[in-house]
């Protein structure tokens, strides 16, 4: 009598716990977030999405390319910002930037091409240090998975590039 009770109660255990493992296992995962603040006072936010490690065309270095919101501080009118950051070096580059008003009607746009010249020297203690800071930190912890993405990205590029005019024949 006492063998059947222990197996009832281990069955009842068994699937209990089974149920709980199942509706976890299907419970909604949560996304993860695309806009994460930037610095104590919520200097702008930078957009996860969009950041990802690019090469520089002229030097063997790999920057980080991402697109950061700031607001104004009377928080109707807000800027998207393009910058590139250097990794090594504290230097970032404006590519764009559009300026929106309330309404999000563009008011201005800005747009740079990739030019040496255009690197500047991230000053100390101004927003551009602590998007810098907030960014980098960001991608060293994400390091393995933009690395993976921006491998994929160049394996895709050269899978597309024309080899020339012969090369469908080797």
């Amino acid at each position: 009598m006492t063998l059947k009770k222990f197996m009832l109660i281990l069955t009842t255990v068994f699937l209990f716990n089974f149920g709980w493992a199942n509706a976890a296992a299907n419970a909604p995962v949560a996304e993860p977030q695309r806009f994460v603040e930037v610095g104590k006072d919520a200097l702008g936010q930078f957009d996860t999405e969009t950041l990802r490690y690019e090469k520089d065309c002229y030097r063997d270095e790999l920057l980080l390319s991402v697109w950061i919101k700031a607001t104004e501080l009377n928080r109707s009118d807000y800027y998207l910002n393009h910058y590139l950051f250097r990794l090594k070096d504290r230097e970032v580059m404006l590519l764009d930037q559009i300026h929106f008003n309330s309404a999000g009607t563009i008011i201005r746009q800005i747009s740079n091409t990739y030019d040496m010249s255009l690197w500047t020297q991230i000053v100390p203690e101004t927003e551009t240090e602590t998007w810098y800071t907030s960014i980098l930190k960001y991608a060293h912890d994400n390091d393995k998975k933009l690395k993976i993405e921006y491998k994929n990205r160049e394996k895709k590029y050269q899978e597309n590039t024309d080899g020339g005019l012969f090369s469908h024949l080797f």
